[in-house]
């Protein structure tokens, strides 16, 4: 089963681990790279992330996500099929470019799963869902955290 991972996933790790949620999805991440280790998931790379971590100023961050993208066995390269769903995206929900981007070339790439911590994203795809239905077909986006509790069914908060 095919997953995508959101570039914030990938930098989560480096973020302030002081905040409660942060270190939380921290650890809800590190579960999910230990299953695609596992390989109970397999986890899919996209020319988009490889665009935005090229940007990263932090060359230990930089460094670190390279060193995770191998994990990835499917790479998603552009093409004119993922640049129409991303603009259809755009068009039926307002979502940012980059993240359409993110988003089909997921789809594109036939991912049952997209885990960002971009709580906005998530809802804006989710209000749009029956606008979008039929570009994002039934792909499901989630929180690291939402996605161990409801899709793997692991309760970590009792």
């Amino acid at each position: 089963m095919e997953i995508y991972f959101d570039m914030n996933i990938y930098n989560r790790v480096f973020d302030d681990q002081t905040q409660m949620r942060i270190r939380f999805e921290s650890m809800a991440i590190d579960i999910l790279f230990e299953l695609v280790e596992k390989k109970k998931y397999e986890l899919v790379w996209s020319f988009i992330l490889e665009y935005e971590n090229s940007r990263n100023p932090f060359i230990e961050r930089k460094l670190n996500i390279i060193s995770i993208s191998t994990l990835c066995n499917k790479i998603i390269e552009p093409n004119d099929s993922i640049k129409e769903i991303a603009r259809d995206i755009v068009m039926k929900s307002s979502t940012k470019d980059k993240d359409a981007l993110h988003l089909a070339s997921a789809v594109y790439g036939g991912c049952k799963y997209f885990i960002t911590c971009d709580d906005k994203f998530i809802k804006t795809i989710e209000r749009n869902r029956d606008n979008l239905k039929d570009i994002i077909k039934d792909i499901k986006l989630y929180n690291p955290i939402d996605f161990l509790r409801k899709e793997m069914d692991i309760d970590v908060i009792e």
